[in-house]
């Protein structure tokens, strides 16, 4: 396996491509059908599952992606980073807990001080000591659904399809506030953020840390508070259709009439913010349903 490891950044070169490593992938996959007819009703139905996961034996060093890792024993590009504690909700919290930066304040996002150089934790949150494996970016058990229908001279088919686990990770313009001149606050973070216009319990209950850009070097560092359950399962395809009677086909010079209409993703049940597309993007990218009424005609 081709991977840019590590070097010491005193050397001044960027991490060269060395051919080494090993990885070990391991998965299963299947799929099931039936065709059949009850008098003048027909009907198929087939169903597919796989999964597979790939961990990573001995690379020889490690290979980090931005926020993601390669080394051994991680699974293949890996979450790698901060163990998040909730947000700060006092003063008091904030003096006593350990801080990434001196721009941490109240409302901010809280990190665990997992360790230091002796191996037990140092009061202080740093790259070097404080991150850690946080689960895999591939999608886990991906499946799908065929059902299709005809009785007499009309159709029916729907298509399903969806991912059964995968951890992702929220991102962006879409839960970033005031990125553009300081001008612009993603819907989502509406009545959702920490505010110190707001009461407790509503503090308690917020979803997302207070609305500010001078500490988003610490609030957007890779953690487990920026990811959740990107499964879902959606109704990819529905398409209703019918047949002419051929005789009224034939009529006019044609072998075969049929009209119908199809709609393309219409409903999704995922945990993702409403109307993001769980199959394009974690950072906002909205769901575009489409509808077509057609007329097929076969000479």
């Amino acid at each position: 396996m081709l991977l840019a490891l590590e070097i010491p950044d005193y050397i001044g070169f960027d991490n060269p491509d060395q051919n080494t490593g090993k990885m070990n992938t391991k998965g299963w996959e299947t799929e099931i059908g039936w065709n059949d007819k009850i008098g003048e009703l027909g009907y198929s139905v087939s169903a597919n599952i796989s999964d597979f996961k790939s961990v990573m034996g001995d690379l020889g060093g490690t290979e980090f992606l931005g926020d993601q890792i390669k080394k051994k024993g991680s699974e293949f590009n890996e979450w790698y980073g901060y163990v998040s504690d909730g947000l700060f909700q006092t003063d008091a919290d904030l003096a006593a807990s350990p801080k990434f930066n001196t721009a941490v304040k109240v409302g901010d996002v809280k990190y665990l001080d997992i360790s230091g150089p002796n191996g037990v934790p140092d009061g202080k949150i740093s790259p070097e000591y404080d991150r850690k494996l946080l689960g895999g970016s591939l999608p886990r058990y991906m499946y799908g659904a065929n059902i299709k229908l005809d009785y007499r001279n009309f159709d029916f088919s729907m298509i399903l399809q969806g991912v059964g686990k995968v951890t992702t990770r929220l991102e962006g313009l879409m839960i970033q506030p005031l990125m553009e001149n300081w001008g612009s606050v993603p819907k989502i973070l509406d009545g959702t953020s920490w505010s110190k216009y707001n009461t407790e319990a509503q503090n308690l209950a917020a979803k997302y840390p207070r609305l500010t850009q001078n500490n988003r070097g610490s609030n957007y560092l890779m953690s487990d508070y920026w990811l959740f359950d990107g499964a879902y399962l959606r109704l990819k395809n529905i398409t209703f259709g019918y047949n002419l009677p051929q005789v009224w086909a034939q009529k006019v010079s044609l072998q075969k009439v049929r009209v119908y209409a199809s709609a393309s993703d219409i409903l999704t049940f995922n945990k993702y913010p409403k109307g993001w597309d769980p199959e394009v993007s974690s950072s906002g990218y909205p769901i575009t349903a489409s509808y077509v009424f057609g007329l097929s005609v076969t000479f």
